[in-house]
């Protein structure tokens, strides 16, 4: 029976998550005045997050400068 209420919990923590993940940022920022530590990082880079997916210049290897 406690296995079953386990496998709840966890579940029902990944749906928040997934939840959160792709709630709008203004919520999610008026969330962060709540618990601060929900709050959205701003970031200072132009919206790459260096996954490579763009084979953009910031997600380019390190060219060496002669």
């Amino acid at each position: 029976m406690w296995q079953e209420w386990i496998v709840g919990v966890v579940v029902a923590l990944a749906a928040v998550s997934l939840l959160w993940r792709y709630l709008p940022r203004r919520w999610r920022q008026q969330a962060g005045h709540w618990v601060p530590a929900l709050a959205p990082v701003a970031s200072k880079s132009a919206g790459c997050g260096g996954c490579s997916g763009c084979e953009g210049e910031c997600c380019a290897p390190a060219v060496k400068k002669p």
